[in-house]
C-alpha cells in the first residue's frame, strides 16, 4: 500500500510542476500555426524553433502530456530561426512577413507566422582549383558525382558534404594532409550561387613504419600484432584511410581484444611516408557468462537458462602446432523446459501436447594462424543436445571438424566434415498412424546417422550484423553426403541466401531490408530422412508459426469429435471417429522472400511493417511443379526493443489470401485414412473462424480450401537478435 500512495505522490508532484507557469503572468500557447510555407513542412519548421503548442491532453499523461509558454524574448529569436533554416535549404528570399500574438482567453495565445517562400537558389558556377597537378584520371575520379553540381538547390548541408567527400577521397589516393577549403557566394537577388573551391593537396605519401602500443604485461606479442595487420600495408603502398579501417577489423578478428585503433603517425615529408600506430587494449582472456529469458510462438513455448565460458589462450594448440597461440576454447550450455504446443493445453493434458527438458552442451576449439598462415584458422565444435517438436523430438550428438579461410575481414569460406547422430522420438499416435516413410530415419532406440562435406561462405557487408542499416549479406551453404533412411542414401542441399539494406530520412531513422533465401535437397526417389529437410515459418516466413509451412501428414489425436454426426459413428452406436490434427514432415524445396520497412522512432524502439513470402516444397524447386498455389504471403508489423544481444523483436502477421490449402498426405500405416482433420480458418483463437471458441476448428477429409490451410490467418512471434 505504501509504494502506491509514493506512486501517486511522486505522480501529483510532477503533473504540479508540470503545469505551474514560470512567472505569475506567463501565458499558455494553446495553438501555433505557420502559413505560406509550401517547400519545406511546418512541422520541420516547428522542429527547429524553441516555442512550442501545448498538448491536448493533460499535462501529467506521461510523454505526450504538456504544457508550453509563450516567452517574447524566445519568440523573436524562433522568428530569426525560421528564416536561418530556410536558408538552410537554399531559400535565401524567405521572409517572415509578419507575426501575431493573440490572447484568445485569459493567459493563452495563439501564434500565428506568415511566410514568403521565394525561389531557392541554385549553383550557378562550380570552381575546383588545386587538382591541376594530378593525371586527369585522377582528376576525374576526385570530382564524380559530387553532392553539389550545377542546376542544383543549394543546401549548407550538401556545401559541407561535398567539402568532406573531396577532403576523403584525396586521402584515399595517399594526401594525408589535404585541406579543402571554398567559398559559396550567394545572390539572394538573382536566387544563384556561384561556388569556388580551393584544394592543397599537399604530399602523396606512402606507408611507414608499423608501430604496436599494447598494455604493460600484454600476454599478445606486438610482433603478432603487426604481422595481423600487415596484409594491408604492403610495402610501398600508398597512404589510405580503408586500408587502416581493414587493418583494425583485422586486428579485432584475432578475438582477444577490448578495444583496437589503428591512426596515422606524424607524416615523415622528406621520406613521403606516413607511419601507423596500432593502439590495442586486451580483454579478460577467460570470461565467464550467465543469463536466461524465454521465447517461442503459439505452438512451442520454451523458458531456459544459459551460461557461457571462453578461454581465449588455451595453450592447447602448441601441442600440435609449433609457436602457435591465442587458441580458443568455447564453452556453452542451456537448459531449458519446452512446452507444445503451450502451456494451457499440456496443463490440460490434450492429445499431443507434451513438455520436457531440452539441453544444449556445446564445445568449440579454434586455432589460428594454421601453419603460420594469417588467414587460415582450424575448427572444431561438438554439440550434444536434446530437442522437443510438434512432429518429433531428438537426442543428437553434432560433430564438426574445418578449416575457415577467411582472405578478407568480410569473407569467410569454411568447408567441413559432419558427422550427426540422431535418437529420434516421436508420440505414440504418430507410431500408429504415420507411414515410416514420412519420417524416413530409424525411431529410437535406432540411431539416425547423418554424414556430409558442407561447404559455407559468407560474403558480410554490413555496418551491423545484430541490426543493419546499411550494406548487404551473401551466402552459400552446400551440403552433399550420406543417410540413413530406410537404406543408406546420398543427397546434396544447396541454400543460397542475400540480403540488402538501405537507410533514410533524418539521421537514418528508415531502413528498408530485403531477404531472399532458396534451397533445393537433391537425392534418388527423394528419399531423405526428415532431419535435413527443410522447413519454414516463425522467424523465416512469418505469416506460419515455427516450421508449420511445411508438407504435412494427418495424425489422429485420440481424441473424441466435439459432435459425433449419426452416419460418421462407426462399430457401436455409442463410437465415435477420433479427432486429428496434422504435423509438417519438411520438403525438398524452399523459397523464402521478405520486405520490411523500419523506423527507429527513438533511442532504442523500432516499429516495423514487413511483407514475407515463402513455400516449401515435396520435391526440389526444379521438380517442374506450380508454385501458384503453394506459394504463400503475409502481411503485418512488429515491435523490436535493442538490447547488447540484440533487439527483442514482438511480430504479428495476417497471411493474405493468395495459394491454396498447404499440401496434406492423409493415409495411415495400416492403410486407412483419416476421416476428419482441423482446420483453424479463423485468427488467433478462432477469432472470425465463425465457428464456437470453444472449437474453433472446421472438420474435413482435405484441408479447408482457404490459403494456407489447415493453419490459421494470424500469427505471432517472440524473439531476440538478429532480425535478418
Amino acid at each position: 500500500m505504501a509504494w502506491r500512495v509514493f506512486i501517486l505522490g511522486l505522480t501529483l508532484a510532477l503533473a504540479g510542476c508540470a503545469t505551474t507557469p514560470p512567472s505569475p503572468d506567463a501565458m499558455e500557447v494553446d495553438d501555433l500555426v505557420i502559413e505560406g510555407e509550401k517547400e519545406l513542412k511546418e512541422a520541420d519548421l516547428k522542429e527547429k524553433i524553441v516555442t512550442g503548442e501545448s498538448s491536448w491532453l493533460p499535462p501529467w499523461v506521461p510523454f505526450f502530456g504538456r504544457l508550453e509558454w509563450f516567452d517574447p524574448v524566445t519568440w523573436q529569436a524562433d522568428l530569426r530561426r525560421i528564416q536561418r533554416f530556410y536558408e538552410a535549404n537554399g531559400y535565401y528570399q524567405a521572409r517572415v512577413l509578419s507575426d501575431v500574438v493573440t490572447e484568445v482567453r485569459p493567459k493563452h495565445v495563439k501564434l500565428l507566422v506568415k511566410l514568403r517562400e521565394g525561389e531557392p537558389a541554385r549553383v550557378n558556377t562550380v570552381d575546383i582549383l588545386g587538382l591541376e597537378a594530378l593525371p586527369p584520371e585522377m582528376q576525374a575520379d576526385v570530382v564524380k558525382s559530387l553532392p553539389l553540381s550545377t542546376g542544383d538547390i543549394f543546401l549548407e548541408d550538401s556545401w559541407a558534404r561535398t567539402k568532406a567527400l573531396l577532403s576523403l577521397r584525396l586521402r584515399e589516393l595517399g594526401f594525408a594532409e589535404v585541406a579543402v577549403t571554398g567559398e559559396a557566394l550567394v545572390d539572394a537577388e538573382a536566387a544563384r550561387v556561384d561556388i569556388s573551391l580551393d584544394i592543397v593537396t599537399g604530399t602523396r605519401f606512402r606507408f611507414g613504419k608499423l608501430f604496436v602500443a599494447t598494455d604493460p604485461g600484454a600476454q599478445v606479442p606486438a610482433k603478432l600484432i603487426a604481422d595481423q595487420a600487415s596484409p594491408d600495408f604492403p610495402e610501398g603502398a600508398y597512404f589510405s584511410e580503408s586500408a587502416m579501417a581493414a587493418a583494425q577489423a583485422r586486428v579485432f578478428q584475432m578475438g582477444v581484444f577490448a578495444g583496437v585503433k589503428v591512426n596515422r603517425g606524424i607524416p615523415d615529408r622528406a621520406e613521403g611516408t606516413v607511419p601507423v600506430v596500432i593502439d590495442v587494449k586486451e580483454a579478460p582472456f577467460h570470461s565467464l557468462r550467465f543469463g536466461g529469458g524465454l521465447g517461442g510462438d503459439l505452438i512451442r513455448q520454451e523458458v531456459r537458462v544459459v551460461g557461457e565460458y571462453t578461454d581465449r589462450n588455451l595453450g592447447l594448440s602448441r601441442i600440435f602446432f609449433k609457436n602457435a597461440r591465442l587458441d580458443r576454447l568455447t564453452l556453452k550450455a542451456k537448459l531449458g523446459i519446452a512446452f507444445l504446443p503451450n502451456v494451457i493445453d499440456v496443463f490440460r493434458a490434450t492429445s499431443l501436447s507434451d513438455w520436457g527438458p531440452v539441453w544444449r552442451g556445446y564445445a568449440e576449439y579454434e586455432v589460428p594462424r594454421l601453419g603460420g598462415i594469417r588467414t587460415l584458422s582450424l575448427q572444431g565444435s561438438v554439440d550434444v543436445l536434446r530437442t522437443l517438436d510438434n512432429t518429433y523430438s531428438y537426442d543428437a550428438v553434432e560433430a564438426k571438424v574445418g578449416v575457415i579461410w577467411r582472405p578478407r575481414i568480410d569473407l569467410n569460406i569454411f568447408p567441413s566434415l559432419n558427422l550427426n547422430t540422431f535418437l529420434l522420438h516421436t508420440a505414440l499416435e504418430l507410431r500408429d498412424t504415420v507411414p515410416a516413410a514420412a519420417i524416413n530415419c530409424p525411431q529410437a532406440p535406432q540411431l539416425c546417422l547423418v554424414g556430409f562435406f558442407d561447404l559455407n561462405v559468407e560474403l558480410d557487408r554490413r555496418d551491423n550484423r545484430l541490426e543493419a542499416k546499411q550494406g548487404f549479406y551473401l551466402a552459400l551453404d552446400t551440403a552433399v553426403g550420406l543417410a540413413s533412411t530406410t537404406r543408406l542414401r546420398p543427397f546434396l542441399k544447396v541454400t543460397p541466401e542475400a540480403r540488402g539494406y538501405v537507410s533514410f530520412g533524418k539521421e537514418k531513422q528508415f531502413t528498408f531490408a530485403a531477404r531472399a533465401k532458396f534451397g533445393t535437397l537433391l537425392a534418388p526417389e527423394n528419399d531423405t530422412p526428415i532431419v535435413v529437410r527443410y522447413f519454414s515459418g516463425g522467424a523465416g516466413m512469418r505469416g506460419f508459426q515455427q516450421r508449420r509451412l511445411s508438407p504435412q501428414i494427418a495424425v489422429l489425436t485420440r481424441d473424441d469429435l466435439p459432435v459425433c454426426p449419426s452416419r460418421a459413428k462407426l462399430s457401436g452406436p455409442d463410437e465415435c471417429p477420433k479427432d486429428a490434427t496434422t504435423l509438417p514432415i519438411g520438403g525438398s524445396g524452399l523459397l523464402e522472400g521478405a520486405l520490411e520497412l523500419r523506423w527507429s522512432f527513438s533511442e532504442n524502439w523500432v516499429l516495423a511493417l514487413f511483407n514475407d513470402w515463402g513455400l516449401v516444397t515435396e520435391h526440389h524447386l526444379f521438380a517442374g511443379k506450380d508454385w501458384s498455389q503453394s506459394l504463400y504471403t503475409a502481411v503485418g508489423f512488429g515491435v523490436r526493443y535493442r538490447t547488447p544481444l540484440g533487439p527483442i523483436r514482438v511480430d504479428l502477421a495476417f497471411r493474405m489470401p493468395l495459394g491454396g490449402p498447404q499440401q496434406v498426405t492423409n493415409t495411415t500405416s495400416t492403410g486407412g485414412t483419416v476421416e476428419q482433420f482441423r482446420s483453424a480458418p479463423g485468427c488467433f483463437f478462432g477469432a472470425g473462424s465463425g465457428n464456437s471458441l470453444a472449437d474453433p476448428y472446421s472438420r474435413g477429409p482435405v484441408p479447408s480450401p482457404y490459403a494456407g490451410s489447415p493453419d490459421g490467418l494470424c500469427s505471432a512471434h517472440l524473439s531476440i537478435g538478429e532480425a535478418f
